[in-house]
């Protein structure tokens, strides 16, 4: 499907690229694919890294130890000057790169985390000047929610900035049955919570563990909180299970595959992602996909009203939003949940729809058509 004012050819640079794991490699690869499909002639300047796990556009894989990474990409982007916008997967360093080669129409997406300022103090000043010169020379900047594009406009106030909220593949990550999805996961008959989510501190995944506690047995005991994902906190996380008194409560899936998310979205009665914002740690949710793809599969959502969460979460709508920390507001959603079960489907029914209505990728290509038109770039 063509789409109108967009560009017929466009270069993707992103060194986060299938088959590499991870948010914005997620999205790159969504990217190419869905370029794809509406008639981009779409070429992709990656690393070297393993094979893809599915059909890609035309890849240039570089290889990927560094710096020797950084400086072919820069000599391929001199030396193959076909006239294609460039898209960085982030401006550091491929929105760098792309602007010292001297590539033009130049398009740099935004995430959140990586517009904060760097901790060391001798580093910030350098650093925030390189950044506000490579936004604010490009064509345009894409922002996954407001509140990135407001971090972009901070620290790039020239900055040709667009909001653009990331989208969910409505194919893949659709209703099921729940009694047979929690019936693989060995959860029958219980009311599931679940996270899908790097385990790091900032995560929030404390809020949800000390909310089952403040809960009563009987109702704590109806509950199983499935955490998917690993990382840096998991074991400090475990052992504040256990002090807790809820890690009978908890299972720990560890990584789990995206084509088996969906089934974990279709278990849970409530998808649960408290992030705090932490700009001391470089960390925020700049939007939070997974509350997309939690409400695409049926499932309820609860987040906490910190960075792009709001954009993602639509009270009324399928979720609830509640302040950063407030865990006694969050024990009372988890206590509705458990006398009240019919609320929360019918609610997440509600965001399935809405998911349908404004956040399917055709829309987002649509907006990016028009955030380019406006821009005057064209391919």
């Amino acid at each position: 499907m063509r789409l109108k004012g967009i560009c017929e050819r466009l270069l993707l640079f992103a060194f986060e690229y299938p088959p590499c794991y991870g948010g914005i490699s997620r999205l790159c690869g969504i990217l190419g694919a869905t370029f794809a499909q509406h008639g981009i002639d779409a070429q992709v300047l990656t690393e070297a890294r393993g094979e893809p796990r599915r059909a890609l556009p035309s890849v240039v894989r570089l290889p990927s130890r560094r710096p020797m990474r950084e400086w072919r990409a820069f000599q391929w982007l001199r030396q193959h000057a076909e006239n294609r916008p460039v898209l960085c997967g982030v401006w550091y360093p491929e929105g760098l790169i792309a602007y010292l080669a001297g590539r033009r129409p130049l398009i740099i997406l935004a995430h959140g985390a990586e517009l904060l300022p760097p901790a060391s103090r001798w580093r910030r000043v350098t650093w925030n000047a390189l950044q506000r010169r490579v936004l604010e020379s490009a064509d345009l900047v894409i922002a996954n929610s407001d509140y990135t594009r407001r971090l972009v406009e901070q620290v790039a106030p020239k900055a040709r900035a667009q909001a653009i909220p990331l989208a969910v593949d409505t194919e893949r990550f659709s209703p099921g049955d729940r009694d047979s999805a929690k019936a693989k996961l060995e959860v029958s008959g219980k009311t599931v919570l679940s996270t899908v989510s790097r385990i790091c501190r900032y995560k929030g995944h404390e809020m949800m563990l000390e909310a089952l506690a403040k809960l009563p047995a009987p109702e704590r005991e109806r509950l199983v909180y499935l955490i998917v994902g690993t990382g840096p906190y998991e074991q400090e996380l475990r052992k504040r299970a256990w002090e807790l008194g809820v890690e009978t409560q908890v299972r720990w899936l560890g990584f789990v595959a995206e084509n088996d998310l969906p089934e974990i979205y279709r278990a849970s009665d409530l998808f649960v992602l408290c992030t705090r914002d932490a700009p001391e740690e470089r960390a925020v949710e700049g939007f939070g996909l997974v509350f997309l793809e939690a409400s695409a599969c049926g499932a309820a959502v609860v987040g906490t009203r910190t960075g792009g969460i709001p954009d993602a979460v639509t009270e009324g709508e399928g979720g609830w939003l509640i302040q950063q920390d407030d865990i006694d507001a969050l024990t009372e959603v988890i206590r509705n949940l458990v006398h009240c079960p019919q609320v929360f489907h019918e609610a997440g029914r509600r965001g399935q729809r809405r998911v349908l209505r404004e956040c399917k990728w055709a829309t987002y290509m649509q907006r990016f058509a028009s955030a380019l038109q406006s821009a005057g770039i064209d391919g």
